[in-house]
């Protein structure tokens, strides 16, 4: 008697975080069969600290590492920090790829464009390799050519989470766009559905249940759009004076500066009373749920917008600027608004729209809940990856898998 176990599967990600790309990765391993698939998680040590995704790896039992890697950061791309950068590349190459031996790993799952160890482990000891790009790398230009250059020649399949992503991938490197798919983010839609902590967040920050209340969620960043929407917010609240907003989210390590800035720039326009700045929450069901409206003002191409989808599941009506995911999202008229990026008045004239129309509020939201549920549901997302690591094996294997679970007699 012959005993194959169920299929390795290695994930290797860039952050210890809890926002959009690893909310992803974290739907997946909830859900992922583990019949026929084992999953392994690596973790860069960078990141150890921020001590998010790890916890929620504990609660559904899922096995993980923190090892050096040579993830890709713009401030390790400076200088002599790119000298210990390759270094840590180096390290973490030769790492996971004794990992991936002694584990006994079959297939390499890279998490974010970020993670080149990934990539490179996979190539070296010749296992089959899955790079899933969760951003649209803009800046620097040589860095974007190079990484779009590498990824489909270092992996079996490039796995984009929007049709934006592949044609940003491809456009870089039109010779390979065959081993490029798109397989769309997904959410289990009950959480935001059925939360029940509204009124409490309301409560938490002074604001009444008949107070209308615009709110976004986002880590504050060079080009998540807080300052639009706070300029957004002054406008309104000039026709709308008892509108309150909500921007939450934290920061990178070593980006605080962009916070300092966000809370200046709403104080000096005197508007602090009316809007309310929250660090990292986890309790995104529950935000979601006590918004009225819900903004993504990105002043670059949002890859997927992940939170887009749940604010929908939440029924709530969406803004959101008009490039990337949200364009494959948001039905204008149906389920929000799209407006042009970096324009805070045609921001504030969408909001102003709604305010003046509760009816479309509710349509809008009840529209965006059935196309979330029908088109971004978890469960489709996850047999689309396991379809595709069950193509990646022998075929064999693949038979094996399907009818035993990953049990041979």
């Amino acid at each position: 008697m012959k005993t194959q176990g169920p299929v390795k599967i290695l994930f290797v990600h860039n952050n210890n975080d809890l926002y959009g790309a690893e909310v992803a990765l974290l739907a997946m391993l909830k859900r992922l069969d583990r019949v026929r698939f084992e999953p392994l998680v690596v973790l860069p040590s960078d990141t150890r600290h921020i001590n998010r995704l790890s916890v929620e790896l504990d609660k559904i039992g899922v096995e993980y590492k923190f090892l050096q890697l040579g993830i890709l950061r713009r401030r390790y791309l400076k200088g002599l920090k790119l000298l210990g950068h390759t270094f840590r590349l180096l390290f973490g190459v030769l790492s996971l790829g004794q990992l991936i031996r002694s584990r006994k790993i079959d297939i390499v799952h890279s998490n974010t464009l970020a993670v080149v160890d990934g990539a490179l482990a996979a190539f070296f000891v010749r296992r089959p390799h899955i790079w899933h790009i969760h951003e649209m790398l803009v800046d620097p230009p040589w860095l974007r050519r190079v990484m779009h250059f590498i990824a489909p020649r270092l992996s079996t399949r490039v796995v984009t989470n929007s049709e934006a992503v592949r044609r940003h991938l491809v456009a870089d490197s039109p010779s390979s766009a065959d081993r490029v798919q798109v397989i769309l983010n997904g959410i289990d839609p009950c959480p935001f559905e059925q939360a029940t902590g509204a009124l409490k967040v309301r409560q938490e920050w002074g604001v009444a249940p008949d107070e209308l209340l615009v709110g976004m969620i986002g880590k504050v960043t060079r080009w998540k759009g807080q300052l639009i929407f706070a300029r957004a917010a002054e406008k309104v609240l000039k026709s709308h004076p008892s509108v309150k907003f909500a921007a939450v989210g934290g920061v990178f390590d070593n980006e605080q500066h962009f916070m300092d800035r966000f809370q200046s720039e709403v104080e000096q326009m005197g508007i602090s009373s009316h809007f309310i700045i929250n660090g990292f929450r986890r309790d995104v069901p529950d935000l979601l749920n006590a918004f009225d409206i819900f903004i993504l003002p990105s002043t670059w191409p949002e890859p997927f917008g992940l939170v887009v989808i749940e604010a929908m599941a939440a029924g709530k009506p969406v803004i959101a600027t008009a490039q990337g995911g949200p364009l494959e999202i948001v039905v204008p008229d149906e389920t929000g608004y799209l407006v042009p990026a970096g324009d805070e008045s045609a921001l504030a004239e969408s909001i102003g729209k709604l305010i003046d129309a509760p009816e479309l509020i509710v349509r809008f939201g009840e529209a965006g809940r059935r196309r979330a549920s029908e088109l971004f549901n978890v469960s489709r997302y996850v047999l689309e990856f396991e379809n595709l690591y069950e193509a990646l094996l022998p075929s064999g294997r693949q038979d094996l898998v399907r009818r035993t679970g990953g049990v041979s007699l």
